[in-house]
C-alpha cells in the first residue's frame, strides 16, 4: 500500500513537471523533449501528455507538439501564483493521504483547476471543473460564500438552495450559521452534501495583503471525515497558512455581478 502511495505521488509530481514545462514553451514541444528533460522514457512522456490532453490541460498540434491549452493557460496568466498553490495542493496529499484540489475564482464562479490522487481515494463524484450554483452543498464553494460581503450570500440564497442529498444545507438561516462557523474556524465541510459517502474540507487561501487567491480542499469517505477530522482540520489550516479574520470583515468585494466574479482582485481591509 505504501508503495503504491510513493508511486501514486511521483506520478504527479512528473505530471506537475510536464504542465510547467509545457508552461515555459507556449510554441509546444514534442515528448522526445520532455523525456528527455524530466528524465523519463519516450513511452512514460507519451503517456503523461496523452493524459493531459484527455483532461483538456493540453493539446497536441500537428507534427506531434504538445502544448497548453488555451483555456489553462488563460487560468495560469490570471493567476500569476498558481504554480505556488499547486504546490500546497501536493503537500496537502502528501500529508493528509486524502484526494487534494485546488479552485481558483474566475468569471462568476470558482474554478477547479488542480486534482491530486490516487487509485482508491475517495473523489467528489460528478463535480463540474466550474463551481458556482453549488457552492452551498461543497467545501470548496462554501470558503468563498463564508468570506462574501452579506448582499453577495443574500443574493446566491435568493436564486435558489438546490438539493443534492438529503444533508444538502437548503435553509438561509442555517446556511448562514455555518458561513459563521467557517470564518470562526477557517475550514469549511461538507458532509455527503453533494453526494453520498463523499465528505470534504477545504479553506482559503490568501496573499500577503489578504487577497483571495483560491480555495485549497481533499475530499474523503464518511467514515475517514468521523475517525479523522480534527487532525485534518489542523493539517489544512496548517497547509494554507490560514488565519482567521474578524467576523465584519470579508475578503470578496460586494460586487453586484456573480457572487464570485471579482474574487481575484478582492482584499481584506
Amino acid at each position: 500500500m505504501e508503495e503504491t502511495h510513493h508511486r501514486g505521488l511521483s506520478t504527479a509530481r512528473a505530471v506537475l513537471q510536464v504542465e510547467w514545462l509545457l508552461a515555459r514553451e507556449p510554441e509546444g514541444v514534442r515528448a522526445d523533449e520532455v523525456a528527455r528533460r524530466l528524465g523519463k522514457s519516450s513511452s512514460t512522456a507519451y503517456n503523461l501528455l496523452a493524459s493531459l490532453v484527455e483532461e483538456g490541460v493540453a493539446v497536441r498540434r500537428p507534427g506531434s507538439v504538445y502544448a497548453l491549452a488555451p483555456e489553462f493557460r488563460s487560468v495560469i496568466a490570471a493567476v500569476p501564483e498558481l504554480h505556488d498553490l499547486t504546490a500546497l495542493v501536493e503537500d496537502l496529499l502528501a500529508r493528509t493521504h486524502k484526494r487534494s484540489y485546488l479552485a481558483v475564482p474566475g468569471a462568476g464562479h470558482l474554478r477547479v483547476v488542480v486534482e491530486r490522487g490516487v487509485q482508491g481515494m475517495a473523489k467528489v463524484p460528478g463535480l463540474d471543473p466550474e463551481i458556482s450554483g453549488n457552492a452551498h452543498a461543497l467545501a470548496l464553494g462554501k470558503v468563498v460564500l463564508a468570506l462574501a460581503p452579506a448582499q453577495a450570500v443574500d443574493a446566491y440564497i435568493e436564486a435558489g438552495l438546490r438539493r443534492f442529498t438529503p444533508s444538502t444545507i437548503t435553509d438561509p438561516d442555517e446556511l448562514r450559521a455555518e458561513l459563521r462557523r467557517i470564518r470562526r474556524s477557517g475550514v469549511a465541510c461538507d458532509r455527503e452534501e453533494f453526494d453520498v459517502d463523499v465528505c470534504c474540507m477545504a479553506a482559503p487561501i490568501l496573499d500577503h495583503e489578504r487577497r483571495f487567491l483560491g480555495t485549497v480542499g481533499m475530499s474523503m469517505t464518511r467514515r475517514a471525515f468521523e475517525d479523522e477530522r480534527p487532525a485534518l482540520e489542523e493539517t489544512l489550516r496548517d497547509v494554507a497558512r490560514f488565519q482567521p479574520c474578524a467576523e465584519k470583515h470579508q475578503v470578496l468585494d460586494p460586487d453586484p455581478g456573480p457572487l464570485l466574479a471579482s474574487a481575484g482582485e478582492s482584499t481584506v481591509r
